[in-house]
This record gives C-alpha cells, sequence and structure tokens, in this order.
C-alpha cells in the first residue's frame, strides 16, 4: 500500500503542492487505459476499506504488483509496464547516470566528531564474521615477514632532511643496511662466507645495524630490490651483491684478484659474470612477466 497520502497525510515527503508526486490515490477504472507519456492507468475496481498507519485505504492506494514475484522471494516488489519510449529512457537513466554528488558546508565550530560512534554506526558485521568472532578464530595472520635489502651505489644513500637543515641530516644519517653488512663482515668470520641475500636468515637488523639471531631465521624471507637495465651501475652493483659472499666495502667489491677496477661492471666482467647469457637469460624472463613490448625490446637492444 503506497501512503497514506493526499488529503490524509499532507506532510507526506512525497506531497508536492498538494499532491502526490506518484499520483496516489489513484481513480478507480473498470479496464485498463494505455497512456503514451507515463504508466498505463490499471483497472481498479471499489473494494473493501482497511487501516493502514492508521489511515483508512481502499484499492485506489494499492501499489501494482506480481503475486508471483511477492511469493517467491517474500519481498516488496514493484511491477509496472514499459508502454512508451519515455519509460524506457527512464529505466536506462539510472544505469548511465553516474554517482551522486553533493555539495555540503560544516562551520567549524558546529562539528562535533565522535570517532567511536561513527565506528559503531557505520560499521557492519555480517553474519560469518560475528561467527567467526565468537568462535574465538583469529581474525588474521602472519607466516612469513619479507626483508627487503636495498641497493645503493658509494655516497649516494637516501637522506631525508628539512630546508636549511642539509648539514644536521649529514652528521645524523645512520648507516644503511647495506653498509652495516660491510662493516659486520669485517668482524665476523662466519658472516664473511655469506652472500648478503643470505643474512637475514643468520642475522637480524636493529636501527640498519646487523646482530647475530637467537631464533626466527625460518620465517624470513629476503628480496633484493629488483633494478633496471638502464641503472647500469646499480643493476651491475646488484650482481655482484649476489654472487660476491663477505664484500667488506665498496671497494671490495671492485677487486678482482688483487686489481682494483673503476666501474662495477668491470668487476663484472673480471669475475666472468658477464660471460655467459644466463644474466640475461634471468632478466628477460622476469621482464616478460610484467614489461611491456617496447621495454622488452629496450632491453634486447641494451643486454
Amino acid at each position: 500500500m503506497h501512503g497514506p497520502c493526499g488529503i490524509d497525510n499532507p506532510g507526506e515527503p512525497l506531497m508536492e503542492a498538494g499532491q502526490c508526486k506518484k499520483m496516489f490515490p489513484k481513480e478507480f477504472r473498470t479496464e485498463t487505459t494505455m497512456n503514451v507519456s507515463v504508466y498505463p492507468l490499471y483497472h481498479r475496481c471499489p473494494s473493501d476499506t482497511t487501516f493502514v498507519r492508521g489511515k483508512e485505504m481502499d484499492n485506489r492506494f494499492v501499489v501494482p504488483y506480481n503475486p508471483y514475484l511477492l511469493l517467491k522471494y517474500n519481498a516488496y516488489v514493484n511491477v509496472e509496464v514499459c508502454t512508451s519510449l519515455r519509460a524506457v529512457k527512464y529505466i536506462y537513466k539510472y544505469i548511465y547516470k553516474g554517482f551522486d554528488c553533493a555539495n555540503m558546508v560544516l562551520p567549524a565550530e558546529q562539528i562535533q566528531y565522535n570517532e567511536i560512534a561513527n565506528y559503531i554506526d557505520a560499521r557492519y558485521v555480517s553474519v560469518p564474521e560475528a561467527m567467526w568472532r565468537l568462535l574465538g578464530s583469529h581474525m588474521h595472520d602472519r607466516s612469513h615477514a619479507v626483508m627487503r635489502l636495498p641497493v645503493h651505489l658509494p655516497n649516494q644513500k637516501r637522506v631525508t632532511f628539512k630546508d636549511g637543515h642539509e648539514e644536521v641530516a649529514l652528521t645524523r644519517s645512520r648507516q644503511t643496511i647495506l653498509e652495516s653488512w660491510f662493516q659486520l663482515n669485517q668482524s665476523d668470520n662466519e658472516a664473511q662466507t655469506l652472500l648478503n641475500t643470505d643474512i637475514p636468515y643468520n642475522c637480524v637488523c636493529d636501527r640498519n645495524n646487523w646482530k647475530r639471531r637467537k631464533r626466527g631465521g625460518n620465517t624470513i624471507v629476503a628480496r633484493m630490490l629488483v633494478l633496471n637495465v638502464k641503472d647500469a651501475e646499480r643493476f651491475y652493483l646488484r650482481m655482484l651483491l649476489l654472487h660476491v659472499p663477505g664484500a667488506a666495502s665498496f671497494k671490495f667489491l671492485r677487486t678482482v684478484h688483487n686489481v682494483i677496477y673503476d666501474t662495477f661492471k668491470l668487476a663484472d666482467f673480471h669475475r666472468h659474470l658477464l660471460n655467459s647469457y644466463e644474466e640475461w637469460d634471468h632478466c628477460i624472463h622476469i621482464s616478460n612477466a610484467k614489461a611491456t613490448m617496447s621495454d622488452l625490446r629496450l632491453y634486447s637492444v641494451l643486454l
């Protein structure tokens, strides 16, 4: 039943200029009449009255419905027949009209923000989540921690500073994880046998300082940052870190058979890391999963 609307309830939200927007109550009709501009005017015969929401209502207030759909879904389903192009346009307008927008202005002195009340009012707890919580089951869990190993060139570590305090930031900057690994290899003979990617399984990094790990080494996943081959020196430095254990400095990595080379690429070459296509095949294999076709062609030229 619609309403009550009209004279019986002039304060109804659908009332406009003293008339219901949905044109209720409808008129009694002996037959259904098609209307070109709006929905059909359905057959409505006089019937007994009943009280709905405290008002006496009859067949004129009945919203068009389908008995089969009401029984099937046990819910209110409004059914109208589309008899004109305007009705079809009305339906598709709601599909393609986009999202709703609203402009609001709230004076600062009138804002009373209650974070707890907003959380309780806006949060929706579904039946599965409620049952899961009643059973005391864990809502989340973590199996392994990922340790990211950065790669940077000498004197190119990241430093955060404020304008006008550059020198203070330089004096207070801590050593990086990579520099701490160099320092560890200078004093720990056992660490000198390990690669940079093996250190997190045996040591823990506390404020960028490596210390011997007491437990939890089996729940760590070490990942060295992936570098673009166009960033040549960092790319070749990363290659050395993946193959040279126990490096004590950047100079150590550039030293091969007591000869100090000027670039990391030359050190890779004299360590015979560039003599085969294994590294390039690995690079293309990784890039194939995420790079675009233009990038793959560029990699092929550079390699």
